[in-house]
């Protein structure tokens, strides 16, 4: 069999993966993230400022995949994200929502 069509058979067998489409295991933990997140950031409508910098930190060239990865890790126990003493909760909720 030639290489060629070991290279066809290969990708034939392993569909290919978007990473700006999130896998289900991946949009498990971002609903499961929104779900402990407070009932008041999904109010917010704005977020302050000084998230600018958290959203940029986040979002800066990342895949879907990777942005929700990284804002679900990010977490603090008690549902919230916070950059220093500001919380960025409303603005990460913002976020995760858009993927």
């Amino acid at each position: 069999m030639s290489r060629l069509a070991i290279l066809a058979a290969a990708l034939a067998v392993q569909p290919l993966v978007s990473p700006d489409v999130l896998e289900p295991s991946v949009q498990n933990e971002v609903d499961h993230a929104l779900s402990l997140a407070p009932s008041n950031a999904f109010e917010c409508v704005s977020f302050p400022t000084n998230c600018a910098a958290f959203c940029h930190a986040a979002t800066n060239g990342l895949s879907a995949t990777d942005i929700a990865i990284k804002l679900v890790s990010s977490q603090k126990p008690d549902g919230r994200w916070m950059d220093g003493t500001n919380d960025c909760t409303a603005a990460a909720v913002k976020i995760l929502q858009s993927l």
